[in-house]
């Protein structure tokens, strides 16, 4: 049996994910758990994974976010304010006025 160490960690969006994945796929062949991995980043990965690290960035730098809580919310597809209010309140232990929920929002939707 082989142990491998892990050499570094990293939170990564589904974009960045989908990425690598398809990146191996050229270079070998993906175990079992791999390809569905990369079956399911194709259906549920809307961005690419420039845009998705930019809105990761923008959201730590003007809502002081945790990188894992600014890649979960650039993973999610969300399509309310109530909804992103709502996965804020699990993720965050702050409470946002409605015109941060929107601009927030605006940043995830480009709207």
């Amino acid at each position: 049996m082989s142990i491998k160490k892990i050499r570094k960690s990293e939170e990564i969006t589904n974009a960045k994910a989908l990425e690598i994945l398809r990146t191996l796929s050229t270079t070998t062949q993906l175990s079992e758990d791999q390809r569905k991995t990369l079956d399911y980043l194709e259906k549920v990965t809307k961005r690419k994974p420039d845009e998705a690290e930019s809105i990761v960035k923008k959201l730590i730098e003007k809502f002081g976010f945790t990188r894992i809580t600014a890649v979960q919310l650039t993973n999610l597809s969300i399509e309310s304010l109530d909804e992103l209010k709502l996965i804020l309140s699990y993720l965050e232990k702050r409470e946002y006025s409605d015109s941060e929920l929107k601009e927030i929002y605006k940043i995830l939707t480009g709207q």
